[in-house]
């Protein structure tokens, strides 16, 4: 139908039509697939293809820090929630007042969420001297309130212990200088025991943190050698130990000692209160290690490795905890992780399970490796810069890595590093809930135990 003196014919208002019909029929599409996620490939454009997004989510501390993505600052404040990102690779940054930068490259791929959480940028901050002189070794109390350290005066290695709550000084004890020491700390009290660092131990000494005056030497009590000791996780101190010819137990409490059977096996763990013993199968002449060996004894594991019958004494249980046992042998750099499912042969000399999350930590100087329950180790470090030490220094599972000539800083989760003390340390130790790191060292000439909090 025409109307007279109309401009918008017929034809026109059809091709209108059309036009509107099919600008909605291809716009609507393409805003429900924009809404549900999808980007043009503009890098396949001649391809003509969609791709569905992804996102990245970023919710760390300080809350103030500023996070850049390819250079290009998000005004958004944390907890940061970016959806709809077109897959690709992005550059990350993030920054605070204060702060070591935290960088790290990430590909966000289609309908998968980058998580960045859990984490706590590291202060910079200078070191203060806490005490002056040659000081070498250093071990903290679990309750992170005490430091036991060594001070070489020239003449003899002294042992002293520092309350970090008032920051005073008690001497321990003098020590060979020859022999480094073992300190062993009961988990929940105050009590420690020292000795040498090697086997068998000659002196052992069981001391109260609250009255250090009173000690007990353990070797000279018994008046035999002890091979082995460990503390009883238990709020009353009780220490197990082992000579050539039996397991005992002493409550310095009552100062008492108990016998609690012979030492017939290649070595044993305690723990609390529960026997693990190493032995040789008289069946198949294989390694087995028995679980509650003074109670419901069951064999845990018979290992796949031949006993050797005239060497034996050289394998050992590092730790049994949760029906997870770590064995090493002497003079290797290899040791065998047992549990309830699997073996695992793994590199390392030096192990330390955290206080958080059951985190077991492995390794030797040129490796690193972690094993959580119901997982399967995990490689964290491989490098050539000779491995000295490894501190957990958060409840996220941040590593402080001792190398030979520095100390850097591992976010295991992303891989991300960075240097923490461009210089070589004797010793270190973290106070992890109060974000405080002792070491010993020299810093601008002056030797000590530093102070820096991170």
């Amino acid at each position: 139908m025409e109307y007279p003196g109309s401009i918008i014919t017929y034809p026109i208002r059809r091709a209108i039509l059309i036009t509107f019909l099919a600008a909605f029929f291809v716009i609507t599409p393409i805003i429900i697939m924009y809404t549900e996620g999808y980007r043009y490939d503009w890098q396949n454009w001649q391809r003509g293809l969609f791709k569905e997004t992804g996102a990245i989510s970023i919710d760390i501390l300080p809350k103030n820090a500023v996070v850049y993505l390819n250079n290009t600052k998000l005004n958004s404040k944390m907890p940061i929630r970016l959806k709809n990102v077109a897959p690709q690779k992005y550059d990350i940054k993030i920054t605070a007042a204060g702060y070591f930068d935290w960088t790290k490259e990430i590909e966000v791929k289609s309908k998968q969420t980058i998580y960045i959480k859990e984490i706590v940028m590291l202060q910079k901050n200078e070191p203060t001297l806490a005490v002056e002189g040659n000081i070498n070794q250093l071990s903290i109390s679990p309750n992170e309130r005490r430091i036991i350290y060594t001070l070489n005066n020239g003449r003899a290695m002294e042992i002293w212990i520092r309350n970090l709550q008032n920051s005073t000084n008690e001497k321990i004890s003098d020590w060979p200088k020859v022999e480094n020491i073992k300190v062993a700390w009961s988990e929940n009290n105050n009590y420690f025991a020292l000795s040498n660092e090697t086997t068998p131990y000659n002196k052992v000494l069981i001391i109260n943190a609250d009255n250090i005056s009173k000690q007990t030497d353990l070797v000279k009590k018994i008046k035999y050698s002890i091979d082995k000791y460990s503390w009883k996780e238990s709020i009353e101190p009780e220490l197990f130990f082992g000579t050539n010819l039996k397991i005992l137990s002493y409550l310095p409490s009552s100062d008492r000692v108990l016998t609690l059977g012979k030492n017939t096996f290649i070595d044993w763990y305690m723990e609390n209160g529960q026997l693990w013993t190493l032995q040789i199968s008289t069946s198949t002449d294989r390694y087995s290690i028995v679980r509650d060996t003074l109670g419901f004894s069951s064999v845990f594991k018979t290992l796949e490795e031949a006993a050797e019958t005239d060497n034996n004494k050289n394998i050992k249980i590092l730790v049994a905890k949760n029906n997870n046992v770590l064995l090493k042998k002497d003079g290797s750099s290899e040791m065998v992780l047992v549990t309830n499912n699997k073996t695992y042969n793994i590199a390392g000399d030096k192990f330390i399970i955290s206080k958080y999350n059951n985190w077991w930590l492995m390794w030797t100087p040129w490796e690193l490796w972690s094993y959580t329950e119901g997982e399967e180790p995990t490689l964290l470090n491989r490098s050539g810069e000779q491995l000295q030490d490894v501190i957990p220094l958060d409840e996220y599972n941040t590593l402080g890595l001792c190398w030979a000539e520095k100390t850097t800083v591992l976010f295991p989760y992303y891989y991300v590093s960075h240097d923490m003390l461009n210089y070589p340390v004797n010793s270190t130790v973290a106070d992890s809930d109060g974000r405080v790191l002792y070491y010993a060292g020299v810093v601008n000439g002056k030797n000590g135990l530093w102070k820096l909090n991170y």
